[in-house]
Formats: structure tokens, C-alpha cells, sequence
């Protein structure tokens, strides 16, 4: 039996936790709760996933931070 195994089968029995067993407070963002579609010409789309992938995040999140960035610097303004 793996290790995987046997932590799958503690938590089907109910006993996860250990008492030594640290508990760490997780801070959770805000759900996005809006979708906007956009639509990009194809060679635009790539360049955008290009540069995500250059660093580390999805196209998508790319794109977002660019706006909430725009939108930052119009308040600032």
C-alpha cells in the first residue's frame, strides 16, 4: 500500500488529522464572478499567450492583470 493509499484510507475512516497537525489560516481571494468575452485576431491571441507562457501565468490572467493594471492607472489620474 502507497503512502497515498493509506492517507485515503485515514480520511475515509474520519481520522485526517493528527493532533500535531498544524493549522494554517488560507487567505481566499475574492471568486470572480464576471466574464467578458473579447474578441482578439489570431496573431494577437498568440502573442498574448506568448507572453504568459514567458511569465508563468495563462493568457487569461494576463489579459486580466493588464486591465485591472489600465484601470488602476485612470484612478491614479
Amino acid at each position: 500500500m502507497t503512502d497515498i493509499d493509506k492517507a485515503v484510507e485515514k480520511i475515509e475512516q474520519g481520522d485526517a488529522w493528527e493532533e500535531t497537525d498544524e493549522v494554517v489560516l488560507v487567505e481566499v481571494k475574492k471568486p470572480l464572478d464576471k466574464v467578458i468575452p473579447v474578441r482578439l485576431p489570431a496573431d494577437k491571441w498568440e502573442q498574448i499567450r506568448a507572453e504568459a507562457r514567458e511569465l508563468g501565468v495563462g493568457p487569461t490572467t494576463l489579459a486580466r492583470m493588464w486591465i485591472l493594471e489600465r484601470l488602476r492607472q485612470r484612478v491614479k489620474a
